[in-house]
């Protein structure tokens, strides 16, 4: 198989890297970036792309029709602290506008896109376990979210209009561990992590390697659509955040709008106010379509997984 990938520096590009190069049945990878990442091993080939590059739709397509890929995994996702909302939603949005246009032009075989099942909102009447065909909700004032709530729509669009192009979106619980970098482990990072008095949600939460894991069988199965992607076990908030060495602070309302506004302004990790609800409110996506046709079980305990965060690694 000639694999190719965006985002190969991001979090899940470099724990996915190490599997794509053990696979025996990967014969090619190639690397889509602005620049060539660090320390990119020498039987990867490299093919400078960047996709807010007026143009960047005829580049890609050139350039995919010359490789000849099987699989693609577009990765480059904004995960990491950035100070210009609008790059992160022209590389998320537009950039995967072009990409998409890009692979349907040239029908690669199969794109692996990942996601979030933050996506599917806290709410009070939400169902025990949310399905793939649950209805996603953007947080009204956070913009990553609504960002990727437009990338799904766009990757429906496209499947629709690409039937012969094989499309896996896999929504991930948030990931953790001790080189993960995201907003949810820049908050537990803080250590005092303010929270809805009277509330505590039960949360899903997988580990680095498990997500890892789960993107790579993505490569390999015969399966398409959207799969929820989760941990191993649930667990209230304030336990999951007591393993990985963090204190949840209970505040009433009032009180707690004060507290992220202070911490904001000391340029803090703090959950946003307006996602206060997935402090009220359990979330939990249902797995068990990962589990039928990804062949996809995690190895990791919440807990187990919560914890591997006092392991943090550079």
């Amino acid at each position: 198989m000639r694999v190719g990938l965006t985002g190969a520096s991001s979090d899940l590009g470099r724990l996915l890297m190490p599997k794509l190069l053990a696979d025996e049945q990967v014969a090619e990878i190639v690397v889509f970036d602005v620049t060539r990442p660090v320390d990119l091993p020498e039987r990867v080939k490299f093919v400078r792309l960047d996709l807010l590059r007026p143009g960047a739709e005829a580049d890609l397509e050139r350039q995919l029709a010359e490789v000849r890929l099987d699989a693609f995994f577009h990765l480059a996702f904004v995960n990491s602290r950035v100070h210009r909302a609008a790059f992160a939603h022209e590389l998320e949005v537009i950039g995967t506008l072009h990409l998409l246009a890009a692979v349907g032009a040239v029908k690669v075989k199969r794109l692996i896109v990942p996601s979030l099942t933050v996506l599917y909102g806290a709410r009070p009447n939400a169902p025990a376990y949310l399905p793939e065909s649950a209805p996603l909700h953007p947080v009204q004032g956070i913009r990553f979210v609504s960002d990727r709530v437009e990338v799904e729509r766009q990757l429906a669009e496209f499947s629709d209009r690409f039937p012969e192009v094989e499309v896996l979106t896999l929504r991930f619980a948030p990931i953790v561990g001790p080189t993960s970098n995201n907003p949810f482990t820049r908050l537990v990072r803080t250590k005092l992590i303010p929270t809805v008095m009277g509330f505590d949600p039960l949360w899903q939460v997988i580990h680095e390697e498990d997500a890892a894991r789960a993107l790579h069988l993505a490569l390999h199965t015969k399966a398409r659509g959207v799969f929820n992607v989760v941990g191993d076990g649930v667990a209230p908030v304030s336990s999951l955040l007591l393993a990985a060495g963090s204190m949840p602070v209970p505040m009433p309302g009032p009180i707690l709008r004060s507290a992220i506004a202070a911490m904001e302004a000391a340029s803090l990790p703090a959950s946003p106010w307006a996602l206060m609800d997935f402090f009220r409110y359990t979330w939990l996506a249902d797995g068990r379509r990962a589990a039928r046709e990804l062949h996809f079980l995690p190895h990791v305990p919440v807990h187990e997984a919560m914890a591997s965060m006092r392991e943090r690694r550079t």
